[in-house]
């Protein structure tokens, strides 16, 4: 039998603390990276939030309930929500276009965009009258990054995502680099997805900063 635990909630938001309780009590036991623990975190949070104030709304009586189902393998850890409330598929709402300035965004999907930019796969069945939705977070993604650019008027917004170590810290210094020879000169960056950052990555960071502030 693979390491792991099961428990129910309630509708109630308070309950989530439980489950992020359980969880790091099962992360502690098996030694799982901080990156990882931080990550489903997050994402229990989110989702657990959004079970307890949309997925309930306005049942009678209230009620509800929610179960939480955690398994390691050896690449791997996956969580299983399943509940009870209204048929609905968090993933199947639109991304939000990140591209847009700020005061032309639509309010909402930004939680469900952070859960998909956190795990590894994320997948939604309605299952026996209940909606059932498996999050994995990959155990072995030690060397991989990915990065993404964007500009929004003068700003060029860089995205990292995986791990900016002294394995991918030279893929991102091409990148920095290559943006502030193409006369960039105003630039943010996005750790949202971000599992992990090593000294040699904070080198990366901090000469670009150097260099940007040399050229203002």
């Amino acid at each position: 039998m693979r390491p792991g635990f099961r428990m129910t909630i309630g509708a109630d938001r308070s309950e989530i603390a439980r489950v992020n309780a359980a969880f790091a009590e099962f992360a502690d036991a098996h030694a799982l990276p901080a990156a990882v623990r931080r990550s489903m975190n997050v994402v229990l949070d989110e989702l657990l939030t959004n079970t307890s104030v949309y997925g309930f709304a306005g049942r009678e009586g209230g009620g509800g309930e929610v179960t939480v189902e955690a398994e390691l393998r050896t690449d791997r850890v996956s969580v299983t929500l399943t509940d009870d409330g209204r048929p609905f598929d968090p993933f199947g709402v639109a991304a939000p276009d990140t591209a847009l300035p700020v005061e032309e965004r639509q309010i909402g999907g930004f939680g469900i965009h952070l859960v998909r930019r956190l795990m590894d796969e994320v997948s939604y069945h309605r299952r026996a009258d209940r909606n059932v939705v498996v999050l994995t977070k990959l155990l072995t993604r030690g060397g991989f990054m990915e990065i993404t650019t964007r500009t929004q008027q003068d700003v060029t917004v860089v995205a990292f995502a995986g791990n900016l170590d002294s394995n991918t810290s030279p893929q991102a210094q091409q990148t920095l680099d290559g943006i502030l020879a193409g006369g960039g000169r105003k630039m943010v960056i996005d750790f949202t997805a971000l599992d992990y950052i090593s000294s040699a990555g904070l080198r990366v960071l901090l000469g670009t900063a150097k260099q940007l502030r040399g050229a203002a």
